[in-house]
């Protein structure tokens, strides 16, 4: 497994031209390349975030003993490879842009991307190892908006314009002030952060999927029932109708009303906990307008934020409105929408239909926004 896990298999596939053109299974250009990997490789795991669990997957092995071979199909066990990387380095050349092998390993990836509903913007790094003449045709996926070639990392001396060759060429040595290491740790340094962040992207993707899965109905769903002890009779029927509809509900009892500053501090740190262990959370609306107010400001927005920002869970919310006018004003309402709190007419049983509709349209939105 990768260092910055599923769904991907390798953190990065290198892409390159053998450049074998006399067809003798190897050539100058294919040692380089494994050169350049293995030390590149070697400087990553150095770095304590990767260690054993970085994988980086180079062709070497798997294909035929030709080099620019347009006839040649990836192979099946190539194809996993490519698709199931988290980046692509693609090690640029003129061999390079006028391999068939190597576009076809670029567009596979690009559909396997698509395929796990993936972006590929900002997961190419580009390592330009020879010049190439500006009427060489670019790749699409290598172009920025502008449709310029991505900067990349430059590994000739652009200003040796008769005999120009990759940097340690043609077995390049690790020495500590050769052009190469130096090339070599500035690729690692930014592909490192890279892969970090990538990583943290991932988890939090999977993070929003399982909660999509779950506010669909598709696991068990826990929300939290905001309501106060004033509002006891109410709190209980509506805690009934969610249980018996298949919910976890918490906490077990409505909330007191504190008016000691410190204890209310405390409760409000209960909630928070207690939220962010939770799929949605639920406002009972009351006949108390002003309670509605603070509940909406303080429960709805403030602890919500703080209880998302402990899960990193999307954490929907809306109310329960159980009483109707003089509450639900157009007023009221807006505030609510401007807090991101849905409103649900509660008023009328069965209400449960209404939430169930809801949280399946809040995990469709999730969805989208991934």
């Amino acid at each position: 497994m990768s260092h910055v896990g599923g769904p991907f298999k390798h953190d990065i596939f290198v892409s390159y031209s053998h450049g074998d053109v006399m067809g003798e299974g190897d050539s100058p250009l294919k040692r380089w390349s494994g050169a350049f990997v293995a030390q590149l490789e070697s400087e990553l795991r150095v770095d304590p975030r990767f260690g054993k669990g970085l994988s980086i997957f180079i062709d070497q092995h798997h294909r035929p003993a030709q080099g620019i071979d347009p006839l040649a199909p990836l192979t099946e066990h190539l194809k996993a490879e490519v698709g199931l990387s988290a980046l692509v380095m693609a090690l640029t050349s003129p061999h390079y842009l006028r391999s068939a092998w190597c576009r076809d390993e670029r567009e596979f990836w690009v559909s396997q991307q698509e395929a796990l509903q993936l972006p590929t913007r900002e997961r190419i790094a580009l390592v330009h190892i020879w010049p190439v003449e500006s009427s060489e045709a670019w790749p699409a996926l290598f172009l920025d908006s502008r449709g310029n070639p991505l900067l990349g990392f430059t590994f000739f001396d652009r200003g040796n314009q008769l005999n120009p060759r990759p940097f340690g060429w043609h077995e390049p040595k690790p020495d500590n002030d050769s052009q190469f290491r130096k090339a070599v740790l500035d690729v690692a340094g930014r592909v490192g952060l890279k892969l970090t962040e990538l990583k943290a992207m991932l988890e939090e993707r999977s993070r929003a999927l399982s909660q999509v899965d779950k506010l669909s109905g598709g696991a068990l769903r826990t929300v939290y029932l905001h309501g106060r002890v004033d509002q006891a009779d109410a709190w209980e029927k509506a805690h009934a109708i969610l249980s018996q509809g298949g919910f976890a509900v918490f906490p077990g009892e409505p909330d007191p009303i504190e008016a000691d500053p410190a204890q209310q501090q405390m409760l409000s740190a209960h909630r928070v906990s207690t939220l962010s262990g939770c799929d949605a959370l639920l406002l009972l609306g009351s006949s108390d307008k002003r309670a509605v107010d603070t509940d909406l400001v303080v429960v709805g927005r403030n602890e919500r934020e703080s209880a998302k920002a402990k899960s990193k869970c999307a954490l929907p919310c809306a109310l329960l409105d159980m009483v109707g006018l003089p509450v639900a004003t157009p007023q009221r309402k807006r505030a609510a929408k401007t807090l991101q709190v849905e409103w649900i007419d509660s008023t009328v049983d069965p209400w449960l239909p209404k939430v169930e509709s809801w949280l399946v349209e809040k995990s469709q939105t999730i969805r989208r926004s991934l």
